[in-house]
C-alpha cells in the first residue's frame, strides 16, 4: 500500500514480470499503460498474432466545407507484418445529403416612428 487519501493503493499486477512502477486501486490487476500495452491478455498465445490484427479508423474527409468520417479498418495483408491496406468497414452507399445553412439573419434594427 502507497500514499494516504483513504483508498488502498497496490502495485500493477505486471510489477514483478514487466518491472511496471505504476499503481492501482484493484489488487492483482494491470495498470492503464499495461493494458494499452496487450499485457492484459492472459493465457497462451492467441491463434492470431498481434500483427494480422485489422484496426478500425474513422477517416476525415471534407465535402463542400463539411467534414465527414468514415468508418475504416487497416488490414495486414502479408505475413511479414509489413504489408498494410486501408479499406471500407461498411459498404458504401451514396446517401442523400440535406442542404443546410449556418447562416442565421441578423439581429432586429430598431427602428424610429416620426
Amino acid at each position: 500500500m502507497s500514499g494516504s487519501g483513504g483508498f488502498y493503493k497496490y502495485r500493477c499486477k505486471y510489477f514483478y514480470t514487466h518491472n511496471c512502477p505504476n499503481w492501482v486501486y484493484v489488487n492483482n490487476s494491470p495498470c492503464a499503460n499495461c493494458c494499452a500495452e496487450g499485457r492484459e491478455v492472459d493465457g497462451g498465445t492467441s491463434e492470431i498474432t498481434s500483427a494480422r490484427y485489422s484496426h478500425d479508423i474513422c477517416v476525415p474527409r471534407v465535402e463542400d466545407g463539411v467534414v465527414h468520417y468514415t468508418l475504416m479498418e487497416i488490414v495486414n495483408t502479408d505475413e511479414s507484418g509489413n504489408q498494410w491496406t486501408l479499406r471500407y468497414k461498411v459498404n458504401q452507399t451514396q446517401v442523400p445529403t440535406v442542404m443546410t445553412t449556418s447562416a442565421t439573419p441578423g439581429p432586429p434594427v430598431p427602428t424610429t416612428s416620426f
